[in-house]
């Protein structure tokens, strides 16, 4: 039966020569070129392309006239084609196998894996169609014909054109007479997943003077990948079709539904979870899979690492959902969800085992949110001690989205040891490494940053004393020599993190790393009036969950520009 399946989707495929792979998507169906062409939208090198990070720079000139900066097409992440297709098909145990889609031309390995991904989720029973129609299809293809379009439409986000509707009728005709409608309608559900219409995204917009107005289906497409990593539900695309997203409070009451859904946690998880690298980052391993000196860090098991990133996660639901996603909270709070590894590592009394959780309050002499918990410490470290040079650049590129210039190709990035003799601390060791006149120029700033964390060893327990030599940890930094406006002399992470939780510069920093998650690139020149317009509305209550609902109101993520 499955070789059957297989055979009538490879027919029809090469009956109706793809056609759901080409078009322009999002705003006419087959028959144009979907990339764009060289240059252009969807391609390397194309429109989109931006500066990195360092932000658009304070905005000049007038700000009533919206600007923003050219974006390219996007596919669906593999987050999101999960959710799109259990969303679809109705089934949450859907858990397809995609590539990993980094390139801005989709690979014939993923095109492939689409295909089977396809065939794998649509089932062959009829039950998948139940939320699009109640008649039956078996035998009335007027019937049939709603139900595949009432699919369609649901999968594109958006209501089909002409030109879409005459390709489904014309693959419909394609399918060999010989299958009956329930087969049949299995093909186009199968076919209607690998339309480029449901696998990218991507909006012309209404020309409005320098840029295009995103219509109602193409924000509430935005609005819903930003804050679910899923698809629009009913309810939203109904927002749209009644013209309530065309207005920004529109876009606000409806981002504030979005946010109070227990389907934005994971989205604001992983925001943290990227902030802070705990996936890793060019040459740094994720927290799973970072090496630790198993002689050292013995506790270090799989458990210990699981439940590192499960506190953060908690303590995000905790900032933005009890703390009303106070930035403040995020850098000081000392509240912690841990098991028994967790509370043994922080030295704190909590559950007597690794299944049971508790929320507690850590000692608020040696943690002050995020920065100092043992997941983000670890990750930020060596495989015997601290690394102040890691921590240090983190806080710069990350925290303060200071540009860093490449380090030279011959840098030594093996960790420094305490070997002895004159050289008792991890501290000493990194300034003998950096002291050079080559190197002082950037570890000038890098090193005193990294300094004020040294009272956490390389699995984020607190210490006192250097494991290796039992001298005393000194954890003083000169903010003055960090090149940002952060000044003066601090002892430790916990001053730092209040001086961070205070910054201008963290704060504008946050909107830019929030900016990429919500567009997909970084902000430019063009998109400087956006970035103030967020700025603006969130000085005051210095609230991540305002700077997401401010977002969504801005200039940026309301129109689009495919110029060059």
């Amino acid at each position: 039966m499955q070789n059957r399946r297989r055979t009538l989707v490879a027919g029809a495929l090469m009956a109706v020569g793809l056609g759901g792979c080409v078009g322009k998507i999002g705003s006419s169906g087959p028959g144009a070129d979907a990339l764009g062409g060289p240059g252009g939208p969807g391609t390397p090198g194309g429109a989109g392309s931006s500066s990195g990070s360092g932000g658009p720079g304070p905005a000049s000139g007038d700000c009533t006239t919206p600007r923003v900066g050219p974006e390219r097409i996007h596919r669906l992440t593999p987050k999101e084609y999960t959710n799109s297709l259990r969303a679809l098909l109705g089934s949450d145990a859907l858990e397809p196998v995609l590539d990993a889609d980094r390139e801005p031309i989709a690979t014939l390995d993923a095109v492939r894996k689409w295909y089977n991904a396809a065939d794998a989720a649509v089932p062959s029973m009829l039950s998948w169609l139940a939320g699009y129609g109640s008649c039956d299809p078996e035998s009335d293809q007027a019937c049939a014909k709603q139900l595949y379009e009432a699919f369609a439409e649901r999968a594109f986000r958006r209501p089909l054109t002409d030109e879409e509707r005459e390709w489904l009728e014309s693959s419909w005709a394609a399918l060999p007479a010989r299958a009956s409608n329930v087969q049949r309608l299995e093909v186009m559900g199968e076919l209607v997943l690998q339309a480029p219409q449901f696998l990218y995204s991507y909006a012309e917009g209404t020309p409005a003077g320098a840029v295009n107005v995103l219509d109602g289906y193409a924000r509430a497409e935005r609005l819903a990948y930003f804050l679910w990593d899923a698809p629009p539900d009913a309810e939203l695309l109904a927002a749209a079709a009644g013209g309530e997203l065309s207005a920004r409070e529109g876009m606000r009451v409806h981002a504030e539904r979005l946010l109070a859904d227990e389907r934005a946690k994971p989205v604001l998880r992983a925001f943290l979870a990227e902030w802070l690298e705990l996936d890793g980052a060019t040459i740094l391993p994720s927290l799973e899979e970072t090496p630790k000196d198993p002689a050292l860090f013995p506790e270090l098991d799989g458990v210990l690492r699981q439940s590192m990133r499960r506190e953060l996660e908690a303590f995000m639901d905790h900032v933005m959902f009890e703390a009303d996603g106070s930035l403040t909270e995020l850098f000081t709070s000392t509240r912690a969800y841990v098991n028994a590894p967790l509370a043994k590592l922080y030295g704190v009394k909590g559950p007597a085992s690794a299944d049971e959780w508790a929320w507690v309050d850590l000692k608020p002499t040696e943690r002050a949110g995020m920065l100092t918990r043992a997941g983000f410490l670890t990750v930020h470290a060596s495989q015997n001690v601290t690394s102040p040079i890691r921590r240090g650049v983190y806080l710069l590129k990350e925290v303060l989205c200071v540009n860093m210039p490449s380090p030279p190709a011959n840098v030594d990035n093996t960790p420094v040891e305490v070997t002895g003799g004159e050289i008792k601390t991890v501290r000493q060791a990194t300034l003998q490494r950096t002291g050079n006149p080559t190197c002082g120029a950037c570890h000038t700033r890098i090193n005193e940053l990294g300094f004020a964390f040294e009272h956490y060893d390389a699995i984020g327990r607190w210490q006192d004393e250097e494991a290796p030599t039992g001298e005393t940890v000194d954890a003083s930094a000169d903010l003055s020599k960090s090149g940002s406006s952060l000044q003066g002399t601090i002892d430790g992470a916990l001053e730092l993190s209040r001086r961070l939780a205070e910054s201008p510069e963290v704060a504008s920093c946050a909107t830019e790393r929030w900016f990429q998650v919500a567009l997909r690139r970084s902000p430019v020149e063009l998109d400087a009036c956006s970035v103030q317009q967020v700025q603006a509305k969130t000085s005051e209550t210095r609230s991540i969950r305002e700077l997401l609902l401010a977002m969504v109101e801005s200039d940026a993520f309301l129109h689009v520009s495919h110029g060059e």
